[in-house]
């Protein structure tokens, strides 16, 4: 099962434009304009959750590299808190979703294994 984020269109618009600031910043090594370019053809209304993953950690080392000032900094911290609350909803929803399904009789697991 493949968990999806979804994300609304303003929130795309606002992840891609601080992409876009952050990888203009003068001081943006090669290195992360690419990775920063990368994320942000990534960013779409509803995003597999590795996707998200990914852009999380990569909003959460922006406020440690040279370059964006301190608004950026602060706007890249909200939303690497914003996309793991996000992701945490999404597998705490799968989880509920998967113990919710009956289990067939042929499906002894582990049980099976040991008799």
């Amino acid at each position: 099962m493949m968990t999806t984020i979804t994300l609304s269109g303003a929130q795309v618009t606002q992840l891609v434009d601080l992409l876009t600031v952050v990888a203009a910043a003068a001081d943006t090594s090669d290195e992360d304009r690419y990775q920063l370019h990368y994320c942000r053809s990534q960013v779409h209304q509803l995003m597999p959750s590795i996707e998200v993953l990914v852009l999380a950690g990569v909003l959460h080392e922006v406020p440690e590299r040279p370059g964006p000032g301190p608004v950026v900094r602060n706007q890249c911290r909200w939303w690497s808190a914003e996309l793991a609350r996000l992701l945490s909803a999404a597998a705490a929803a799968t989880t509920a979703a998967i113990s919710q399904q009956p289990r067939s009789s042929t499906d002894r697991g582990p049980q099976a294994l040991a008799a």
